[in-house]
This record gives structure tokens, sequence and C-alpha cells, in this order.
């Protein structure tokens, strides 16, 4: 099944750009767009104040979290849609539905390494050179990936029952982007407001990712077991629903 899901996820992603006059440009289009976007409104006008202690300007600060935010939210939004989108091709096939998830996420996850050697590129211009320390940002993006397959995949299961969920969806990933935060440096933060973000485990992956890759930081080890206990709940979690809910979907399709 492993192979079947590789197999189809790259003739999909081919043949999803295969059409297209800019082709796998538009992968680097949209994120480039955004961060110029939010560059020009918070640099120029809200001014959010960086680690002092570190010469890293917002560009790079934002650049490290928005473009792999990116990948993250399409793949939750693809894979929530992904078995209401595919109902003729489960009817005719006997396929797990998880496979449909999971081919939804795999792809949209592809442009990840377009995405990360855009960022490596744009890091490098910026006078941050590369270094060993910087392998250690695999662990949460992997982590990133379950965590997206399995959130996917309960949000499959439960929107062919509640439509709403697809409706909703895109505004809910809004909230989560400043609620993390993507776009702001979390310690400018009111402390009583803090919690809200520390209760995010998505907060714990994209944070880690910016320690190792701008600060050149190992990973905290207590936001390394947050970001592996929460990974790997959140998939078993949407496994177990997909499954448990295959029998009614099939029913109710």
């Amino acid at each position: 099944m492993l192979n079947y899901i590789l197999k189809n996820t790259l003739s999909d992603y081919k043949n999803s750009y295969k059409s297209s006059f800019l082709s796998y440009s538009w992968v680097i289009i949209h994120p480039l767009l955004l961060l110029v976007i939010y560059s020009f409104v918070f640099t120029t006008i809200l001014q959010p104040r960086i680690d002092p202690n570190n010469d890293v300007s917002y560009t790079v600060y934002l650049s490290v979290a928005i473009l792999p935010w990116i990948v993250f939210s399409n793949a939750i939004l693809q894979g929530t849609l992904s078995i209401s989108n595919n109902v003729y091709l489960i009817k005719k096939l006997n396929i797990p539905l998880y496979v449909y998830v999971t081919k939804e996420v795999l792809e949209q996850f592809l442009n990840m390494f377009i995405v990360l050697l855009l960022l490596i590129g744009f890091l490098y211009l910026n006078g941050i050179s590369f270094s060993v320390k910087w392998l250690l940002s695999i662990i949460p993006f992997i982590c990133l990936f379950f965590f997206a397959l399995g959130l996917s995949m309960f949000l499959a299961s439960i929107n062919i029952f509640f439509r709403d969920i697809e409706k909703a969806i895109g505004i809910i990933l809004q909230i989560m982007m400043w609620i993390v935060p993507i776009v702001y440096p979390w310690d400018i933060v009111p402390k009583n407001f803090q919690w809200v973000i520390f209760y995010d485990p998505l907060f714990y992956y994209f944070n880690a990712i910016r320690e190792v890759l701008i600060f050149d930081h190992l990973i905290n080890a207590k936001h390394l077991i947050i970001i592996l206990i929460s990974s790997l709940s959140m998939f078993f979690i949407g496994l177990f629903t997909l499954k448990r809910l295959e029998s009614d979907i099939r029913d109710s399709i």
C-alpha cells in the first residue's frame, strides 16, 4: 500500500503542474508574495521587536516560519477535502480511506523540499551560514508532517457528516497562524496571554525550526518531547477516528 501511495502521489504531483505555464514556479511565487506583504506591513508599520541580542532581520525571522506554515496549512486544507473530493473513486475502488488523505497531505509536503531550498538560499543571502545543527530541523519537519496527516484524517472523517468544517477550515487556519504565532515574536505578547501560545503544540514546532535555523541552537529537550508526543498523538487520533468511521462514511457517500 505504501508503494501505491508514493507512486500515485508523485504522479498526481507532476500532473498538477503539467498544464501550468509557470509549472513548479507557483510553489515559490505564493510564499514569496506572502513574505513580501507581511515583511512590508510589519517592518514598515508595526515594527515588531526581535531579540536585541541577535542581529536578525524581521524578514528572516518571518521566512523561517511562514514558508513551512504555508505548506502545512495547504496540507490541512487539501487533506480535509480528500474524502469528499474523491467520492467517485471511493465508491469504485476498495482502497482504505487513509490512502486518499495520505496522498493529499504527502503531495503538499513534497512542496516542502522546494520551499526549504528557497529558505536555505534566502538565509545564505542574509548572512546566515550553514550549520550542522540545521540537520536537527528535520525532526520538527517530519513531526509536522505526521501532525498534519493525523489532523487531516480526523477532519476529513467528520467533514463527511458536518460539511461546515470544509467551509470553516480556512478561517480556523488563519486564527491558528496568529496563535502559533507565525508572523510575530511570541515574547511581545503580554504575559497574561502567553499561556494561549504555550498550550498550542504547533508553537513548539515552529519555534524549534527558528531556534535551529536562525539562532543555531539545539532544540529544547522539553519542547522536543512535546513535539514528539503531540505529533504521534494527533496521528493516532486521526487514524483511529478514520478507521472507526470508515464504514459509516462509505454508507453516507
